[in-house]
């Protein structure tokens, strides 16, 4: 009788682990979808940081180096001693 019992109760038993798991897996994944659209959005902002930073960075490079010319334009033009 005991054996019996204990059939019944395993499969039911096993059913039941098995909804927990899932439901906890559900909820462990939901959470990382989360955090993973957090850090995408983090790497956006950065990202669009970076190309800002890099543009202003290019065009103050094309001022240092008209600077230069005129610089160096002006020391060919003048009069030796």
């Amino acid at each position: 009788m005991y054996k019996q019992v204990l059939f019944r109760w395993i499969p039911l038993l096993c059913l039941v682990l098995v909804i927990v798991a899932s439901v906890s897996l559900g909820q462990k994944h939901s959470k990382l979808v989360h955090k993973n659209n957090s850090l995408i959005l983090q790497n956006d902002s950065i990202l669009s940081v970076n190309l800002q930073l890099s543009k202003q960075l290019s065009k103050l490079q094309c001022v240092v180096d008209s600077l230069r010319m005129k610089s160096a334009s002006a020391s060919r033009l003048r009069i030796p001693n």
